[in-house]
């Protein structure tokens, strides 16, 4: 079979990959778990065809046919009349190809246990040499040979890959070939011969040399010489070249969308960009391990510093030689923070090199034992200036964060899963704060991404007069976090976050911080957020969801009924609920205590105002999420004020969900984490007008989450209730303008929109 194989090797110098290869290749790997398992099943039937292997039941078939073929040549001679071959694959032929990495080779493992069956007629002919052959006497018999073959081989290709440039890949193949011979047992039967005896003797000894653990051995080392040498011969110089497209915003969008759930680290344009032939690569060969080590290099995260901007930071003062001076906030030690140095704190400096092994590290990001001397002391994380939203950080302070351990979990082989909360302030001893619970995003499985999110939020929050709060918790998988944080249940992570409202309402005065807490979440933090507002309503100020799952009986119909068909959302519903896509249960005590909608709907009133963000070509979660939540805040899941239409033919459409100052956004263009762009023109939300829309809503949620009084925010002039969008387009324009410029000079703009009416101010 393999020296079959062996003529059939490709002669092509190069393979060219189309850009609409490399996109179906992404869209199928992240729709099918493996796509270049089944591409590679198709190859080796198409290579089946091509040998005339037939796949009869469970037995793979090859069949083989001789005519009158002379075996030994001289005066006395056997001719093989007709000879039928046939070598059937037992059921439990085993054939495994492992594809782990483009780095590493390819291995092949064939475990041949074969029922060999060759019968034919062949005739013996006699004679002897007088000058020629005389011809004395012939006999012809039939004959056969039966029984069973057991052998393995072993085929690895080492690819030896290589760049050449931006769009080359050179791969340099190289052939090792080894085999066993475990059982060979076959009987020879010659029938109606004179010589019966002396022929099947001799016919014996060729079968069981033929079949020998040594002929076995020399014929695969002759065959891979075989095969390295056809190789050097059908590839020129022995190397196979694969061109890339070149890059472009598509396709580096498509990989951002590929990779964000898996990165610790926000992604930027400019790394994957740089990166992408790699990543390509490992995508192709489906190298979980190198994505991973791409991903999560120390490198990367310096990178990411190009996302940074600076931001002044409310002085510190320290006493040096008697006086009262500024700090120096490269070093460590007690600084104060009034010019007369009576109001102490204790201080640390985060370097960048210092926060990226902290959010590189799963066992260090929010892990309360990790890094334990930084505990209950503040710093200035680089996290806090990643402008990576859309709404940019120009024209706010740095805000000063502190490490606690809020609280110890029994976790995995009952040991000590410790959470962490950081709280986030303007300065260390500001008071008369609002509280802010900030939750994070992953999935309910992971922290790197969803946490940095709530970093560049708190930013945001603090600069409105908060005290943010963000807790970490317990996680149902076990990619992320230590071990005993690990494949916790639903129940669990929520009881981490009802506790973690506790905490706050116990010792947020210590912060400066008193009232009820405003809730905040983004994806599944903005479920964790409704869920608090839910089932402690009193206990909550308002909540701010953006994207958030927050009814899980309509999203399992939607499964249920095979409208939703995202396998990266599907795996995460399976990981939450236990249940698989088609033994969903609708009846399962998680998805009825999460379908939240309905309980708000049966007594809206008793429920915290609740301000909603959401992308209507949102492919991880439906925008209908929202939808329902703000008609639930309305009364009527159902048939409340938005519509379960999605509406293109705007930028933004903007909803009064009740009389009490709930609000839903709806971005038409905008995806999943519509709140971050990669940069200034891959934003998540969609085109530079639908990014202004964006940062236009962030910008109001801000306003309606530090009002005081949400009376005047439910302004009827200045929602949507159709779905024309907020203002002109050419007003968003003029805000996408005014938002790419604020990313250079660092003054702020206040933008007001009432009708077409656009007026902006602006300060620095």
């Amino acid at each position: 079979m393999l020296l079959l194989c062996s003529a059939n090797i490709a002669r092509a110098e190069t393979v060219v990959v189309t850009l609409d290869d490399l996109g179906d290749a992404l869209n199928s790997s992240r729709s099918e778990p493996d796509a270049v398992g089944r591409l590679l099943l198709e190859e080796i039937q198409r290579k089946f065809d091509e040998l005339d292997l037939q796949l009869t039941g469970n037995e793979l078939l090859l069949q083989d046919v001789v005519t009158d073929q002379t075996v030994e040549d001289g005066c006395t001679s056997t001719v093989i009349r007709n000879l039928t071959t046939d070598v059937a694959l037992a059921g439990d032929t085993g054939i495994s190809i492992g594809i782990e990495s483009l780095f590493d080779p390819i291995e092949l493992s064939l475990r041949v246990a074969a029922n060999v069956n060759a019968v034919g007629r062949a005739q013996q002919i006699f004679g002897f040499r007088v000058g020629s052959c005389v011809e004395v006497a012939s006999d012809s018999f039939d004959f056969s040979a039966i029984g069973p073959l057991d052998v393995q081989l072993d085929l690895s290709i080492a690819l030896n890959p290589e760049w050449l440039d931006q769009g080359t890949l050179r791969i340099t193949p190289e052939v090792t070939l080894t085999g066993e011979l475990f059982e060979s047992d076959i009987t020879v039967d010659v029938d109606d011969s004179l010589l019966r005896g002396p022929l099947e003797s001799y016919i014996q000894d060729e079968v069981d040399d033929l079949f020998s653990a040594g002929t076995l051995r020399d014929e695969v080392t002759d065959l891979q010489t075989s095969l390295n040498q056809s190789l050097m011969e059908e590839l020129t110089d022995g190397f196979l070249d694969i061109e890339l497209p070149p890059s472009d915003d598509d396709q580096i969008k498509a990989l951002f969308d590929l990779l964000t759930p898996q990165a610790r680290f926000p992604l930027t344009a400019e790394f994957l960009r740089d990166n992408r032939l790699e990543i390509i690569a490992a995508l192709i060969f489906e190298d979980d391990d190198r994505i991973t080590e791409i991903l999560e290099d120390a490198a990367f995260c310096e990178i990411t510093s190009v996302l940074q901007t600076d931001l002044p930071v409310v002085p510190a003062y320290e006493l040096r030689n008697g006086s009262c001076v500024l700090a120096d906030q490269s070093q460590q030690g007690t600084h104060y923070s009034d010019i007369s140095c009576s109001s102490p704190f204790e201080y640390y400096p985060t370097s960048f090199t210092d926060f990226c092994a902290t959010a590189l590290d799963s066992q260090r990001l929010g892990n309360a034992q990790s890094n334990s001397f930084e505990l209950q002391r503040w710093s200035l994380s680089p996290g806090t200036r990643f402008d990576l939203g859309a709404l940019p950080l120009e024209g706010k302070n740095q805000p000063y964060v502190q490490r606690v351990n809020f609280k110890n979990a029994q976790g995995n082989n009952n040991g000590n899963c410790a959470l962490e909360m950081r709280i986030y302030k303007d300065s260390p001893n500001t008071q008369n704060l609002k509280p802010m619970i900030a939750l994070h995003g992953g999935s309910w499985q992971n922290r790197g991404t969803g946490f940095l999110g709530i970093e560049n939020m708190a930013t945001q929050f603090v600069d409105q007069g908060f005290a943010v709060f963000a807790p970490f918790y317990r996680l149902v998988h076990n990619s992320d976090g230590t071990a005993e944080c690990h494949n916790a249940s639903f129940d669990q992570l929520l009881t981490d976050v009802q506790d973690a409202l506790t905490w706050v309402q116990q010792n947020g005065e210590t912060y400066g911080a008193s009232g009820k807490p405003v809730v905040f979440g983004q994806s599944a933090g903005g479920h964790l957020a409704a869920y608090l507002s839910v089932r402690r309503p009193t206990e909550i100020e308002r909540a701010v969801l953006f994207y958030a799952p927050t009814d899980f009986t309509d999203f399992g119909g939607q499964i249920i009924r095979g409208e939703y068909t995202n396998q990266t959302g599907l795996n995460i519903m399976e990981r939450v609920t236990g249940l698989q896509p088609a033994e969903f249960d609708l009846e399962n005590p998680i998805v009825i205590d999460n379908t939240l909608p309905a309980v708000v709907s049966e007594q809206p009133e008793n429920y915290p105002p609740m301000y909603m963000l959401h992308g209507e070509s949102d492919s991880l979660l439906p925008s209908r999420q929202s939808v329902r939540m703000c008609n639930g805040l309305a009364g009527d899941v159902e048939n409340g004020p938005v519509p379960f239409d999605i509406s293109m033919s705007g930028v933004v459409r903007s909803f009064n969900c009740d009389d009490r100052g709930s609000q839903l956004h709806l971005i038409a263009e905008g995806e999943h984490t519509l709140d971050l762009c990669i940069s200034d023109e891959l934003c998540a939300a969609g085109s530079p007008a639908s990014a202004a829309a964006t940062a236009e809503a962030i910008e109001g949620m801000l306003l309606w989450a530090a009002a005081d009084s949400l009376s005047d925010m439910n302004d009827a002039e200045s929602l949507s209730t159709g779905g024309g969008g907020s203002g002109s387009y050419w007003g968003l324009m003029l805000i996408a303008l005014l938002i790419r410029v604020r990313r250079q000079i660092k003054y702020r703009y206040q933008v007001t929109i009432s009708g077409n009416q656009i007026r902006v101010a602006r300060s620095r």
